[in-house]
């Protein structure tokens, strides 16, 4: 098993037909596979709680934070935050054994940028799953 660099993970959004391009500035990324449980346990369990197999609501979630870098895209991160948009986004896993894009549509829940005196400004989004996520 081979250690993997955190900057070859990248954050890609659609920006024209299959044109994507990269988010600048990310440090952190964070992406989150979440199922909501069916529970079925009945009186006939034995107080043994039982889940409803290929139930439920399967989520991708994906946080970056960074350095805000003022880019052509930053505005449309903006506008798309400020519309309740969903847009075609592609995050690009490195690895040799594991490697592959998660692809889909994703809402873009929280856009923010701070700036602190004498510091960089900084950025940090948050993508939700709005369809279906492929892995490939």
């Amino acid at each position: 098993m081979t250690a993997q660099k955190g900057r070859d993970v990248l954050v890609k959004l659609n920006t024209t037909g299959s044109t994507y391009a990269t988010i600048g500035g990310a440090r952190s990324i964070t992406l989150t596979i979440g199922n909501t449980p069916v529970d079925i346990t009945n009186a006939d369990d034995a107080g043994i709680r039982k889940l409803l197999q290929g139930a439920g609501v399967t989520t991708v979630s994906l946080k970056l934070q960074g350095v805000y870098v003022d880019d052509t895209y930053i505005g449309t991160l903006r506008t798309d935050a400020l519309t309740n948009a969903h847009r075609s986004y592609q995050i690009v896993m490195p690895g040799s054994t594991s490697a592959g894009t998660f692809s889909g549509m994703f809402m873009l829940s929280s856009f923010e940028l701070a700036a602190t005196y004498n510091e960089a400004m900084t950025q940090s989004l948050t993508l939700e799953s709005a369809g279906a996520i492929s892995f490939a």
